[in-house]
């Protein structure tokens, strides 16, 4: 869902090949929480942007200055002083750009995809002039935006393009990148959701893409799907699966994956529209559960700022700022799971007979953490067992102020006034916004849940 763009004159030269490792580089973050901004298209204010996409912990934003902007004439190349200060600034900030290397130029091949020699070197040339000119400030490239569909494309040449031109053009940029700056991490593929569903990716992983990237990457929006694979959950399993299509072309072992578009849209009126409370939560959720995959490695929300006032309109309502800059709920969501999201481990999931609820496990900064929420969007109560009753904990619904809260559980309304207390547990009502509970989670065990507000069920369920 990139759109187009873009002028320090510098004259390129060339270079060519190196070996791409799966590993990641060692000076990238343990994940991506990152932003798509559209700077490159004179979105927003720049540093009133960053400045907020700092406060919110974000760690990437993806952009893009596309060829036809950056290549007005045949052999020079230019950058907007503004554009450049503003990907500079982004880098100061630790708000690491990635860049995308889209779109045709009129000046090659009449403006269709780089497919003849000449607009191939054309093309490679101009990501060389990027690379070279922004040097470590930009760490990573991706190669195109949606490939499989004509977006960004000229009314003459509207088409899909082919897995086969993309695995051809992804061979020519790559190893010309890579020994240029061998530490950046050149990223392939960013089809469609229906380039993943279709076949697209695999089509192109089967023609050899895997040896000519460091990292993959796909779109995944699920909005518009029905609702019960539309959630964040449903992601999840989908993701599962395409990694799974990945392992067997790649000997069985996990490819590096970056999801570089995703989200749900806050537009009303239409059946595949999400409340903006509705899809602060499913942010909540879709960075939490991206940890539980190993093979993922950041997570690009489409987009950080509303591109428009259409309350009816899709693609005015991906932002988690409104074109004013004022805050939508997934704002506050974003700033409360980012810092987890970067640096956690995940521990795995807490097993229940409540399949609906998830709660998953995380270590930070040697501390462990769980995330409790329901999938199935409606509330679910938990009751909590520990052996360290002086340690209370600190309860932090995504989005909301801080609780702490000492235990003790006297189920009075449903057992009567006369209920005695059970000093070592608590009782938790959570719904479709992820709770982090924090304190002695080392000495907590869950031992009820239930879907049936009032009756949680006090069977043990161990870890």
């Amino acid at each position: 869902m990139v759109k187009h763009v873009a002028l320090v004159l510098v004259l390129v030269g060339l270079s060519v090949s190196v070996v791409h490792s799966g590993e990641p580089a060692a000076d990238e973050p343990l994940f991506w929480v990152g932003v798509c901004a559209h700077f490159g298209q004179n979105k927003g204010i720049p540093e009133r942007n960053l400045e907020m996409m700092k406060a919110a912990g974000i760690n990437s934003l993806r952009d893009e200055l596309s060829w036809g902007g950056t290549e007005r004439k045949r052999g020079e190349y230019a950058i907007a002083p503004d554009k450049n200060a503003t990907f500079r600034r982004a880098a100061e900030l630790g708000i690491r750009p990635m860049l995308i290397f889209d779109y045709a130029n009129r000046l090659y091949d009449k403006g269709d995809r780089p497919r003849s020699p000449e607009a191939l070197e054309g093309y490679t040339r101009y990501a060389e002039f990027l690379v070279r000119h922004f040097g470590t400030d930009v760490p990573l490239y991706e190669v195109w935006n949606e490939y499989d569909i004509p977006i960004g494309m000229p009314q003459e040449f509207r088409k899909g393009g082919s897995p086969e031109d993309y695995v051809k053009m992804l061979k020519h940029v790559y190893p010309r990148v890579k020994k240029l700056a061998p530490k950046v991490t050149v990223v392939g593929g960013a089809p469609t959701p229906g380039g993943v569903g279709r076949g697209w990716l695999e089509q192109i992983v089967k023609l050899g893409a895997l040896d000519y990237c460091d990292v993959l990457s796909i779109h995944t929006y699920n909005y518009s799907n029905k609702p019960q694979a539309r959630t964040p959950e449903a992601w999840h399993a989908w993701m599962q699966q395409v990694q799974a299509m990945l392992r067997k072309y790649n000997k069985g072992r996990d490819v590096p994956l970056f999801v570089t578009e995703m989200g749900w849209p806050t537009h009303v009126g239409k059946p595949n529209g999400t409340s903006p409370e509705r899809s602060a939560s499913y942010l909540g959720r879709l960075y939490l559960l991206a940890r539980t995959l190993p093979s993922l490695r950041g997570i690009w929300w489409y987009d950080y700022q509303d591109d428009g006032w259409n309350a009816e309109y899709n693609e005015d309502n991906f932002g988690i700022v409104r074109p004013d800059l004022s805050a939508k709920p997934s704002y506050y969501v974003m700033a409360d799971v980012a810092d987890l999201c970067k640096r956690g481990e995940c521990l795995g999931r807490v097993k229940t007979a409540d399949t609906a609820l998830w709660i998953l496990r995380f270590r930070l900064d040697g501390e462990e953490l769980w995330a409790v929420w329901s999938g199935d969007d409606r509330p679910h109560q938990i009751l909590l067992e520990t052996v360290a009753l002086d340690d209370a904990l600190v309860l932090d619904k995504l989005g909301h102020p801080s609780i702490r809260r000492g235990w003790g559980y006297r189920p009075w309304a449903s057992k009567g006034h006369g209920s005695e207390l059970v000093p070592n547990r608590m009782s938790l009502i959570v719904d479709d916004r992820p709770h982090l509970l924090r304190g002695r989670m080392d000495a907590v065990r869950l031992v009820g849940a239930t879907d049936k507000i009032g009756a949680v069920a006090e069977k043990t369920a161990g870890k």
